[in-house]
């Protein structure tokens, strides 16, 4: 781990940022910042903590947008792909749903185009073992390119559509979507027999048995990936510098049923984020299944597969609720952590975690 130090004074107004601590990783930076009230040239020890400014970055539009090298990425950031373990993430979509004009389809009809997330998807599927998968992209030719791969889990998700089942998939974008499960190219970490793949029948995600013959969908594209993605503040925020959210850290305290941990039905975890200050900031709410999914670390082969260093306090229970409800009445979608961040649903009535995101 690197240790740097930072002197740097700005003021803002009445409050003077200095002295910040930074300790980086290969995944996440911790900011420890001291907040002094100076007026600029004033002091009063007796004034309240200011709550702790959001960082900002003048290049960040670029980070998770599309690229051919690093070259074309800003500081802090590299040009990889799902190939890599490390960099399985992307630019999310808003809501549940597919966006109005997020796929585009190619002239030959061949490819489709997430303008969001700046990846290309083949039209058309195949099935194969897991093997035969990762073969069949890597020696594809379609549209004129040749750099085709298999999905990585995070990326094949960004393309479920949680609003509709059978399949689960924007058909203007792909009208040919058969129903069933499609590999991803990303390992089971607590089994080494097993992979992820996504059910695109009613929008599930587990892993299974690497023999198994299942449906292939290959991707291809780039994008620029924070070297450094979770930024831990004051106050007890986490800020995702790839999707720019910004997360409550601690996930544990006491609960809605007045139990040790933070556990809710599904009503009272909205009713709790909409109702949360948290570092003198509101406007809290539940996440998206998609983006509760982006804190998934798909590598963890041993315990909880978050970033334990930014949200430590993770623990039992395993699942946390969305705000994406699910295709049966009374049931929302939630992500378990316990299970290797499986996403599933859930009857609206049941206790599950809850972390709020703004």
């Amino acid at each position: 781990m690197t240790n740097m130090r930072n002197t740097g004074h700005v003021c803002d107004g009445e409050r003077s940022v200095h002295d910040i601590d930074v300790a980086t990783s290969p995944r996440f930076v911790i900011v420890l910042a001291i907040v002094a009230w100076t007026g600029c040239g004033s002091s009063d020890k007796n004034a309240p903590e200011a709550s702790p400014a959001l960082p900002t970055d003048t290049q960040s539009a670029a980070i998770g947008m599309a690229c051919a090298t690093n070259n074309d990425c800003p500081s802090g950031s590299i040009c990889c792909d799902g190939s890599s373990e490390s960099c399985d993430g992307t630019r999310l979509p808003s809501g549940d749903g597919a966006n109005s004009g997020e796929f585009v389809v190619s002239s030959d009809e061949l490819t489709v185009t997430d303008t969001i997330t700046g990846l290309v998807w083949q039209r058309d599927t195949s099935g194969y073992t897991w093997a035969e998968a990762k073969a069949y992209c890597a020696g594809l030719t379609l549209g004129g390119f040749s750099d085709w791969r298999l999905p990585a889990v995070m990326e094949l998700r960004t393309i479920v559509d949680f609003t509709r089942i059978l399949p689960s998939i924007d058909l203007t974008g792909f009208p040919n979507a058969p129903t069933g499960v499609f590999w991803t190219s990303s390992p089971y970490a607590y089994s080494s027999g097993n992979a992820w793949l996504v059910d695109f029948n009613y929008g599930l995600s587990d892993n299974i048995g690497v023999g198994n013959g299942d449906a292939v969908r290959c991707v291809r594209g780039s994008r620029c990936y924070p070297t450094s993605r979770f930024v831990v503040l004051a106050g007890g925020l986490v800020q995702d510098s790839l999707t720019d959210l910004v997360w409550q850290q601690d996930g544990s305290g006491t609960g809605c049923s007045g139990s040790g941990t933070l556990t809710c039905t599904w009503a009272e975890a909205q009713a709790y984020c909409a109702g949360l200050t948290l570092a003198g900031l509101s406007g809290w709410r539940l996440p998206t299944v998609k983006e509760l999914s982006s804190l998934v670390d798909f590598t963890v082969a041993l315990g909880l597969p978050i970033n334990q260093t930014a949200f430590p306090n993770t623990t039992l229970p395993s699942r946390f609720w969305t705000s994406s409800s699910a295709f049966l009445p009374g049931t929302v979608w939630d992500v378990d952590f316990v299970g290797g961040g499986r996403s599933s649903f859930d009857d609206v009535g049941n206790q599950n975690g809850v972390r709020c995101v703004r």
